[in-house]
């Protein structure tokens, strides 16, 4: 037989799909709860166990919460008045029963300002109660931004932290996925950047610049810089005037920094390479590019990533060769296999060779005469 406790937590688990279901005029009422309602033992003793908290409990005493139909069973020789049904004939018995009358009223009062705000979003909010309710306190705030990006064109010339909104600096990081989901949903198709989830590229906020180190590997390349090492934004990096015969992006900072002189040569420091180097710098197409990783998988992705916008890039030190003359300094690493489909069949050799071997080969355990002597 269940008891009330029970019959709770099942009414809990579907609170917020019933709020819904009212919300959108899909009234689930009465609402039948399938239950256990076999009673147990053999007498009248063992009976009440189970029968007279649940009669207490129910409307039929309190007033409210749930009902029960009887129906009447012989029991050993005796009739017993057993239930035959539970279930909860409206709403508010609904809501009674599981304390959540003072949070339906918040749900609807969140709900009725963000359609007068907002009308196109009242599907969402009828579908979305839960969200309506564990947002309650933001949701002015949430308000405030959905009305400055519905009101002012893109692009903003802000960044995220300074747009003009009566929010704390933090608030729209905060709740970025929330706010994400609702502006999609208000905002002009061409006013969206779909290709990133990133909140502010996806609605055309000021980017925070991304700076590319640059070393030069030949003095007669100085004068395009006017220094021999130096970082500049991705945009500035597009615009040199220079189409330097080799480019080595090199993934360990220490390795960038004692990389030997090369003829018409410069170098750029790779690490974190997916967020500084990108297809926008169009005279990298024009150089003989070399990508120096480490040999593991992340280094392999990353080749095949850059081959993506840059195809005739070669690998540097990435090979069977370099790896046997200094296994001694490799170490564990597990790795899980990925596609990549710019590899070459050497360097898919020996990436596979990486997987199955759990190994991992740092760029910086390679000598620098033996880096002299690969240039050469």
């Amino acid at each position: 037989m269940i008891t009330p406790k029970q019959l709770l937590a099942k009414a809990n688990k579907i609170v917020f799909k019933i709020i819904a279901a009212h919300l959108k005029g899909d009234s689930k009422f009465p609402l039948l709860i399938p239950s256990n309602k076999q009673v147990n033992g053999s007498n009248f003793s063992d009976w009440k166990n189970d029968l007279v908290p649940l009669y207490q409990q129910s409307k039929a005493v309190k007033k409210k919460g749930y009902s029960i139909d009887w129906k009447e069973r012989n029991i050993n020789g005796s009739k017993q008045s057993v239930p035959a049904k539970i279930y909860f004939d409206t709403i508010e018995d609904f809501l009674y029963f599981t304390e959540k009358e003072n949070d339906f009223q918040k749900i609807l009062s969140v709900r009725d300002m963000l359609i007068d705000s907002f009308p196109l979003l009242e599907q969402w909010a009828n579908d979305n109660p839960e969200v309506l309710f564990d947002n309650n306190s933001a949701w002015p705030e949430i308000i405030k931004v959905c009305k400055y990006f519905t009101s002012n064109n893109p692009p903003h010339p802000y960044y995220t932290r300074e747009l003009p909104i009566e929010v704390h600096s933090k608030f729209i990081e905060q709740n970025a996925n929330l706010l994400k989901k609702l502006l999609d949903l208000l905002l002009p198709d061409d006013w969206i950047n779909i290709a990133s989830n990133v909140f502010s590229e996806r609605y055309f906020l000021r980017k925070v610049s991304i700076y590319t180190q640059i070393r030069i590997l030949d003095d007669g390349l100085k004068s395009h810089l006017g220094y021999d090492e130096c970082s500049l934004t991705l945009e500035d990096v597009a615009w040199i005037k220079w189409v330097p015969e080799n480019v080595f992006i090199i993934e360990n900072q220490i390795c960038f920094l004692t990389f030997p002189k090369v003829k018409n040569s410069v170098a750029i420091f790779g690490e974190g390479f997916k967020s500084r180097l990108s297809k926008d710098i169009p005279w990298l197409n024009q150089t003989n590019l070399y990508c120096w990783f480490d040999l593991d998988t992340a280094g392999f992705e990353m080749l095949n990533m850059i081959r993506e916008h840059y195809p005739k890039a070669n690998s540097f030190l990435m090979d069977e060769k370099t790896y046997s003359l200094f296994e001694t300094f490799s170490v564990d690493n597990k790795g899980k296999k990925k596609t990549l489909p710019l590899l070459s069949p050497a360097e898919q050799n020996i990436y596979q060779f990486l997987i199955d071997n759990n190994k991992r080969l740092e760029q910086e355990r390679i000598s620098l005469p033996y880096v002299q002597l690969n240039l050469e």
